[in-house]
């Protein structure tokens, strides 16, 4: 214990600071939200203050704290880290009457969130100091700043929402345990174990670190009893310098955006604790200090291999005998896994028979030294191509990062080609091998459970082309629920859609690969998906004839697709979001009125995200809309050629923009001038 005398001008405080072993149980000094801890924390205007005082006033004082002292400003301070750290350094006090250095740390962790998860621009801070040196770092970027301190109070605040469940549910005496894994970044490493410090010092928790693992990994491990709560530490697809958090629980699944929020007020609380003990928690550089280490990826890969058998044995009559154990023996699998977490699925592949020789980049690296892992990305698409065709493979599989997002190409034909060996005498050749994503991708789940449930609902997000609503609600007799972008949004559409009992809704899907089926609780898995669109690939072949065979793309000859599909991003010149929400009202209802005028645009008016307008008779469109997260506004374009999405789309829209002073002002329209 230490003693601290302040002398302020109209009172005199004596600060009793107490210290604690830091690698020890601190839930003495940390409260549960919501509950005000006796004599150690003292609660005023909304927050936990580790302090006891023994005060010669009633009055608590507001001055007095020092942001920095001459130590503290050793070495430049960049441009961005003045722009960002001015917003702060306007008053002593700001607007919930926090010191200017904790203003900025308060604040950084409510930024964290982005929709149901947590993400940020990995910044390192000095693992010692002072708290001034911490908001100083984070003033190194205009981004939401995730450093190893907001790991360590998100851990605690993930922690404490799960004590509480626990509590709710009658079993506030049980232990509780959290597991975490992380992508490949080199940086998960660190903010796991920030993660680990944070939830593992609440008394009663357990934290066990099962270390390069997949996102649907971390919710199957809460759903089969492994743990109460699952934590895994990713960025997805985004750059190497990005990080996150995605959360799931064993009583709701994964955490939606208001447990996100309360997740972050917890954590600010738990930030001014560390804030009036004036220190940094530990963090580890190369290790994560958990209770145990684990390796559960094992028990996943089991539950994914009998996810296949189910769906292609599905005939219980079969005896045991006659069930097939190896349903893709046969077949030639490449898996591109982008040197991500889900390399581990070429395991799976070959248990169940696939030949997976060909697959590519299945090694995690940090480095991504083929860019961070993104199905969509046309580099990714090119080389599983090239590496299809090396292979002579009948799928190839490409996964994000994280391995929740899927995508794939096929080839379009098969050749039958004679040999001289061997007791079958012809073998078929695949070639002009076509990407498998997107709405195609969207189609041929359709085609899936077209079988497996006839009549049933498949909700997209609004970005599907109006030949996949046909083909979904036309050739297939489904209904297409045309809903939000975000998974998140997809997925809970398609619960409401069940609750409500006037559908069943099997599937939320987004043209980005993120896939989520009711069979699977509706987890956004990519390895599920690829299993699925395995297992229709494996009762395809059953049936073919020896004198022929079929592709996975001759399932979808009836979808309509056009042949230009580009979407551009037109981003805000002062990097605002707000600017760019405000603007877009003003663009949305410009079109509109635009629509009336003009007798080759129309307006859809069951679209529900954006403004989407029909153009011409070829089945084109545009979709503008805001982006989630981003201040860019996103148009969607497609139509039968370039030159009619110059001519019905994008020349008449630019000319539009163009004759708006305040779009010129706000929006880079640059894209649209170079198309």
């Amino acid at each position: 214990m230490r003693f601290l005398l302040h002398t302020g001008s109209s009172a005199t405080v004596i600060y009793i600071i107490y210290f604690v072993d830091l690698f020890l149980d601190v839930s003495a000094f940390t409260s549960s939200a919501g509950n005000t801890s006796t004599k150690t924390l003292v609660h005023r205007q909304g927050r936990y203050h580790r302090l006891s005082a023994l005060h010669s006033s009633d009055e608590f004082p507001s001055k007095g704290y020092s942001l920095s002292t001459a130590s503290d400003k050793k070495g430049p301070v960049g441009i961005a880290s003045d722009t960002f750290l001015k917003e702060y350094y306007q008053s002593d006090i700001d607007d919930v009457n926090l010191p200017p250095s904790m203003s900025i740390i308060h604040r950084s962790i409510g930024r964290l969130a982005s929709g149901s998860d947590i993400r940020g621009t990995f910044v390192k801070h000095p693992v010692t100091g002072r708290m001034a040196a911490l908001a100083r770092s984070i003033g190194q970027t205009s981004l939401p700043a995730l450093t190893p301190f907001a790991a360590h109070c998100l851990g605690f605040a993930f922690a404490t929402m799960i004590k509480e469940h626990q509590q709710l549910q009658g079993k506030g005496d049980e232990e509780v345990v959290i597991c975490i894994g992380r992508d490949p970044r080199e940086h998960g490493v660190v903010l796991a174990d920030s993660f680990a410090r944070g939830a593992g010092g609440l008394k009663g928790v357990k934290v066990f670190y099962t270390g390069i693992a997949t996102t649907p990994a971390l919710f199957e491990f809460c759903r089969s009893s492994l743990c109460h709560g699952g934590t895994m530490v990713t960025a997805s697809h985004l750059p190497g310098d990005r990080n996150g958090f995605k959360f799931f629980d064993a009583y709701h699944g994964g955490f939606q955006k208001p447990q996100i929020n309360k997740m972050l007020e917890i954590a600010q609380d738990h930030a001014q604790v560390w804030f009036d003990m004036g220190i940094l928690p530990p963090t580890s550089l190369g290790n994560v200090y958990c209770s145990q280490y684990v390796n559960w990826m094992d028990h996943y890969e089991e539950q994914l291999e009998h996810a296949l058998l189910r769906q292609v044995n599905h005939n219980v009559s079969l005896s045991s005998a006659e069930k097939d154990h190896f349903p893709l023996k046969g077949l030639k699998i490449v898996l591109n896994s982008g040197n991500g977490s889900g390399g581990f699925f070429r395991k799976v592949l070959a248990n169940l028979g696939a030949n997976v020789e060909g697959s590519i980049n299945t090694t995690p690296d940090a480095a991504f030294p083929r860019g961070v892992p993104n199905p969509e990305n046309d580099s990714m698409i090119q080389e599983t191509i090239q590496a299809c065709e090396a292979a002579n493979a009948d799928l190839g599989i490409l996964l994000d990062t994280d391995a929740d997002r899927c995508g794939m190409v096929a080839p379009r034909t098969y050749t039958k080609m004679s040999i001289t060996q061997g007791d079958k005498g012809v073998y078929f050749k695949p070639s002009d091998y076509e990407p498998l994503n997107r709405n195609r991708l969207i189609a041929l789940i359709g085609v899936i459970y077209a079988r497996q449930s006839p009549g049933c609902a498949i909700v997209t997000d609004s970005v599907t082309s109006n030949g996949l609503s046909k083909f979904l609600e036309e050739d297939l007799n489904l209904k297409h629920i045309r809903y939000l972008r975000g998974y998140a949004n997809v997925i809970q559409k398609a619960k409401s859609v069940n609750a409500e009992m006037s559908l069943i809704a099997e599937v939320a899907i987004e043209t980005s690969g993120h896939c989520a089926v009711r069979e699977n609780d509706f987890l956004d898995d990519g390895t599920f998906t690829a299993l699925k669109v395995l297992g229709l690939l494996a009762q395809e072949r059953q049936q073919d004839e020896l004198t022929s065979r079929k592709s996975l793309l001759d399932l979808l000859s009836n979808l309509e697709e056009l042949n230009e599909v580009i979407e551009f991003r037109l981003p805000g010149k002062d990097g605002s979001l707000e600017s760019v929400i405000r603007l877009f009202d003003f663009v949305a209802l410009d079109i509109e009125t635009h629509c009336e005028e003009q007798s080759e645009w129309s307006v859809d008016r069951n679209n529900l995200e954006g403004i989407r307008v029909f153009t011409g008779n070829d089945g084109g469109f545009f979709l503008l809309r805001k982006s989630l997260h981003d201040p860019v506004m996103c148009l969607q374009v497609e139509a039968s050629s370039k030159a009619a999405a110059k001519q019905l789309i994008t020349d008449p829209l630019l000319r539009l923009f163009q004759a708006e002073p305040q779009m010129v002002q706000v929006l880079d329209l640059s894209a649209l001038e170079q198309y």
